[in-house]
């Protein structure tokens, strides 16, 4: 029986020594395993630690760059309107210079830009100087006003530039006769004009006369239709030679012109296209 209580006590205490045993290596175990996991967490923040700074440092070189960038492009800019002023400067400086040289032209050459207002009267005709007669002969008269800007460009020079109107009769022989000879039907045929004369002057030296070659482009319009088929030319464009003076705002004179374009042409035999020819008066 003793036996039997020493034997079951051995086996207690063997029992209780490997249950310490491996209590203490489960202890162990875990003590390891919450290590390791530790490290783990460790690695994990450094990581993340570093990944951040990366990213930290990443952004503070582009927000360097950025910053960079936009100091240079502010630079630039300064550069440009700096570069600016001073080129509206320089602009500034040789408009200045060109007046003052021109109004110092002005005063040695006695005369200076003006205004003229020029009314004119003409005597007018479309007849031809060389062949056979026509259907379309005519002779006629224009009134008309244009107000020239004169320009000194030299010193004995000038350009000018205007704007005007115009209002022309014709008087037609014989319009609308028969293909096989004239007749006296008289009519009356009339149409406006806005005209751009452009002139280069030759003035003397007492400033008060001179001479000039001109081109008058212009528009033709209110023309009543013509018979036999006649077309109007709504163009024109005269060549022109004359003379002006100046008293007050008005340049008297006279030029000799002529259209360039046909002012009309016709379907006949003996006439394609008839140009009008004018001494001008300008009062």
């Amino acid at each position: 029986m003793k036996k039997f209580y020493v034997v079951l006590l051995a086996l207690l205490f063997s029992a209780g020594a490997v249950y310490a045993q491996n209590d203490d290596e489960l202890l162990k175990k875990q003590q390891q395993e919450q290590q390791e996991l530790l490290k783990q967490q460790q690695k994990e923040q450094e990581r993340l630690q570093k990944q951040q700074q990366r990213e930290e440092e990443r952004l503070a070189k582009e927000q360097a760059k950025q910053q960079e960038k936009a100091a240079k492009e502010e630079q630039n800019r300064i550069k440009r309107e700096e570069a600016k002023r001073q080129n509206d400067i320089r602009k500034d400086q040789k408009k200045a210079e060109k007046k003052a040289k021109r109004q110092e032209n002005y005063a040695k050459w006695g005369r200076k830009p003006s205004f003229t207002a020029d009314p004119s009267a003409t005597i007018l005709t479309d007849r031809r100087f060389y062949g056979t007669n026509n259907l379309f002969n005519a002779v006629g008269y224009n009134l008309g006003v244009v107000i020239d800007y004169h320009r000194p460009i030299a010193k004995r020079w000038d350009c000018n530039i205007g704007l005007g109107y115009r209002f022309t009769n014709y008087y037609y022989s014989h319009l609308d006769a028969g293909a096989g000879g004239f007749n006296n039907n008289e009519e009356v045929r009339s149409y406006n004009s806005i005209i751009l004369p452009l002139k280069l002057s030759h003035i003397n030296k007492d400033n008060d006369h001179g001479w000039y070659l001109g081109v008058t482009p212009g528009f033709n319009f209110g023309f009543k239709s013509l018979p036999n088929g006649a077309k109007f030319n709504n163009f024109r464009c005269d060549v022109a030679i004359g003379t002006q003076s100046r008293w007050l705002i008005f340049s008297p004179g006279f030029e000799v012109y002529f259209n360039l374009l046909p002012t009309y042409t016709t379907n006949g035999q003996n006439e394609k296209s008839i140009h009008e020819f004018g001494i001008r008066f300008n009062l």
